[in-house]
């Protein structure tokens, strides 16, 4: 039975399918049955996807219920993460009611739309189709940040280890304002601290495998449990990328599966070792409160930062102390990197009740792990811009790339890693970036990067719009155990 609702609530959903479908609008969106809505949706949707639509109808016109949502959760046995795409019992609830955050409601309609098209067109619904078509129905959608949300965000992303007292005393509001505001950018903007690893110090060496071919991927199968993430993006065409995780043992027989495959094979796959830890964060020192966007001067910062004379030396000096030191995990370390990485959303007391362990002693094994640099923790946030995008540049010197590295991480979000090609038989200095930017931005950085390769400063570049992408699959045990 659909329940009762205010003249307000009815208003509501029927505002809300305004923007949806025309077949849909047609409905009687207070009284269709789950079912009959259900049969409305394209025919080539799976089941359990039809399923899961319509109870995210329903849920929405009921305001959002708790019980509706009893209900959803009850059918299908899950509940909300964005991050349950890598759960074996995936389903689409996971997506839906993050993206009703983000949205406010509007994204069933915007789902319909693309589910309508992409029927038309004889799209196929595998549950990674379907789930890519729940991302693209909200690019665009930008949460508006007000100046507390500002401070906070620039606050975090520079100290991620701040609880909500210290936060509240470092950016000079009181602990209600900031709860407040700090719960609104979970809500809005996906707003978390997660745990990133060192893998380089704990002896895992890591490579981006790049094609156009995503069947030659293929080849790497056996190297599942090393997989750490994916994407595909546009240079030009299609390209996909693998991102694997490899620990002694496994990047031996990594490249004996490389070295038998056909030469027409090796000469489409690209392998880039990554040199360093990648560089990853947000930066929101040049957000423009007043006008909501990023004001940023490529030209002016590049010129500016060429002039850092030391920048190479002490970026070599790092690396060379990186590669002496390699840290040995104990089998409850690796168990509990594991449980800090995957779990982000439980508190330190939950994490150990399911590692089967006391709290205190998850704390001082987490803080040695902080101080010796094996763990740290990250702001992340998601859907605050709409382009993701994917660079690969190569500097004619390691100084000039490092100045780019410096120059890129002021972008809202980059993730930079400097790599080398596999069998490399050139001096070339290369680095692959994933960014997150507006348009402005964008058109701003295309023509910076034409303009440095015009002047001889870059060999070459590619930047290209991320069409899919799936990060942090990999479980820690399996490379640190095994």
């Amino acid at each position: 039975m659909v329940p009762q609702k205010t003249k307000r609530e009815r208003v509501k959903i029927y505002q809300q399918m305004t923007k949806g479908p025309e077949k849909y609008r047609k409905l009687d969106l207070e009284k269709i049955p789950m079912e009959a809505f259900r049969e409305t949706l394209p025919e080539a949707l799976p089941a359990f996807i039809k399923e899961d639509i319509a109870f995210y109808f329903d849920y929405l016109r009921a305001n959002r219920s708790k019980q509706a949502l009893h209900n959803w959760e009850k059918t299908t046995g899950c509940t909300d993460s964005p991050n349950s795409w890598k759960t074996p019992n995936y389903r689409p609830i996971f997506s839906f009611l993050y993206y009703d955050r983000i949205t406010d409601g509007l994204f069933l309609p915007l789902l319909l739309n693309k589910l309508e098209i992409a029927a038309a067109y004889g799209h196929p619904f595998s549950v990674e189709e379907f789930n890519k078509l729940c991302r693209l129905s909200i690019v665009g959608f930008r949460p508006k940040i007000d100046a507390i949300d500002l401070k906070i965000l620039d606050a975090l992303s520079r100290e991620p280890f701040l609880v909500t007292q210290a936060l509240a005393e470092r950016i000079r509001h009181s602990y209600a304002t900031v709860y407040h505001h700090v719960q609104h950018l979970k809500a809005k903007m996906g707003l978390r601290i997660t745990t990133r690893v060192n893998w380089k110090k704990l002896g895992i060496q890591r490579y981006f495998v790049v094609t156009r071919d995503e069947e030659l991927l293929k080849a790497f199968d056996t190297h599942s449990k090393s997989l750490d993430g994916k994407a595909s993006f546009l240079w030009g065409e299609v390209f996909h990328l693998h991102y694997f995780l490899l620990n002694d043992r496994q990047k031996q027989v990594f490249f004996q599966r490389y070295d038998t495959l056909p030469k027409a094979d090796r000469d489409n796959l690209s392998i880039y070792h990554l040199l360093t830890t990648p560089i990853s964060g947000y930066n929101f020192r040049t957000f423009n409160l007043q006008d909501q966007r990023w004001d940023f001067d490529f030209a002016l910062a590049f010129l500016t930062l060429k002039t850092k004379s030391k920048m190479q030396k002490s970026a070599q000096q790092k690396q060379k102390k990186e590669l002496k030191e390699r840290y040995s995990v104990t089998t409850l370390e690796a168990q509990i990197i594991e449980g800090l990485v995957g779990n982000y959303e439980l508190t330190q007391k939950e994490i150990a009740k399911m590692l089967g362990i006391h709290a205190p002693n998850l704390s001082i094994i987490k803080t040695k792990l902080q101080r010796d640099k094996i763990i740290f923790p990250q702001m992340m946030v998601n859907t605050f811009l709409p382009l993701n995008l994917v660079l690969w540049c190569s500097g004619k010197s390691q100084q000039i790339t490092a100045i780019l590295i410096e120059l890129l991480q002021q972008m809202p979000f980059a993730n930079i890693s400097q790599v080398e090609p596999h069998k490399q038989t050139t001096e070339d200095s290369e680095l692959i970036a994933f960014l997150t930017i507006d348009d402005i931005l964008y058109s701003s950085l295309i023509t910076f990067l034409m303009e440095l390769k015009k002047e001889g400063e870059i060999k070459d570049f590619r930047l290209g719009m991320v069409v899919d992408s799936y990060f942090g699959m990999v479980k820690p045990t399996d490379l640190l155990l095994e």
